[in-house]
């Protein structure tokens, strides 16, 4: 029995239709990660690729994407923050900035010599708060430098008897070493370390273009939030958000909107629409973010899913995810918990970063 060629064209048809509704779907806003001019191009080829910022390398600016303390008991609450000057002769300056969950910045520097590495509890510079910390590379004068020699994480204690580890995120200087500095803002140009500048605040670009002054690795716009766990045995997602742009002379901004799917194991996706602050701690539940049907019957027990979300304006920030199960402290043999810094699908175009600048001694003396 011959087939019939017009139902070859059509199911033809049919098959072009599907192929081109399953690559529209998987179309986040923002750059995609690792290609600096189309899909299957090669990123070496110009030598300017953007990179996005990792916590597999080192850096010129780390995100702490969460910390938290207990203002009354640190014992079951606490944070303790590590950073690594990995440079084998000279020392760097590092200002860290504490954004808790209302949006407000608080700081302080310290100096790293070379090779040194220095640890601190949240307790003791920011008791009873919770939020990010952004550690800057700065020389003695309170200006960004190119210093790609930082590392760090966080150890978080938590309240219900677990603690977890996470890596800081770096974000590397896209200028060269020997340019210095970030430069006069009215010029553009980078300046020698440790000269005068004119200016009380200066302004960086995360995903700028290459070489030039004042430009690091970009930040994430489109997040997947992998490997959720069914709520029916007691396992309990957390995302932690970390909205990086913005200016630390007062405020990094307010919450975002993002879109997202939530799919189950079977690649069934529900799509819809939720609010992040600007250094935030959701739990993934039935409301939040609330999807038809809801997340329970989405992944019921036994079974995964994962999430893709998008800020819906061209935003970048950084985000972590954690997981636990609610009968940790009594059956802790049978049970798991964890976190790490989600994977990050696109980068977010060049966005801003404003730091207040004033030397290092105001602080110290």
């Amino acid at each position: 029995m011959r087939t019939s060629r017009k139902l070859t064209h059509v199911l033809f048809a049919i098959f072009a239709l599907l192929t081109l509704s399953v690559a529209a779907l998987a179309a986040d806003p923002g750059t995609p990660v690792g290609v600096s001019t189309g899909i299957g191009s090669d990123p070496n080829s110009s030598g300017a690729l953007v990179e996005i910022g990792s916590d597999m390398k080192t850096g010129s600016i780390l995100a702490y994407t969460h910390y938290r303390s207990d203002a009354n008991n640190s014992s079951t609450e606490d944070t303790r923050v590590n950073i690594t000057n990995v440079h084998p002769t000279q020392s760097v300056v590092v200002h860290f900035f504490f954004v808790n969950s209302s949006c407000s910045v608080a700081d302080f520097k310290t100096e790293l010599t070379q090779n040194q590495t220095y640890s601190f509890l949240t307790s003791d510079f920011d008791p009873g708060e919770r939020g990010y910390i952004l550690a800057v590379a700065e020389d003695e004068v309170g200006v960004p430098i190119s210093w790609n020699f930082l590392i760090g994480d966080a150890f978080i204690k938590l309240t219900n008897t677990y603690s977890i580890n996470l890596a800081a995120i770096s974000y590397a200087a896209r200028f060269g070493f020997t340019d210095g500095r970030v430069g006069q803002q009215a010029t553009g140009t980078s300046q020698p370390m440790n000269t005068p500048y004119s200016g009380v605040d200066i302004t960086v670009n995360f995903g700028g273009a290459v070489g030039t002054a004042g430009s690091y690795d970009a930040l994430a716009r489109a997040y997947a939030i992998d490997n959720i766990p069914s709520r029916a045995g007691g396992d309990r997602t957390w995302v932690i958000h970390a909205l990086i742009q913005g200016t630390y002379v007062t405020s990094p901004g307010g919450s975002s909107t993002l879109f997202g799917v939530l799919y189950d194991d079977a690649e069934q996706g529900q799509s819809f629409t939720w609010s992040l602050g600007c250094a935030s701690v959701t739990e993934i539940t039935n409301t939040s973010p609330r999807t038809a049907p809801r997340l329970d019957t989405v992944i019921p027990a036994g079974r995964t899913g994962w999430i893709r979300t998008y800020y819906t304006g061209d935003q970048g920030g950084a985000m972590s995810m954690l997981v636990a199960n609610s009968a940790w402290a009594t059956a802790p043999s049978t049970n798991f918990h964890g976190g790490h810094n989600v994977h990050v699908l696109t980068r977010a175009s060049s966005r801003a970063a404003t730091f207040p600048v004033f030397p290092y001694e105001l602080q110290t003396n």
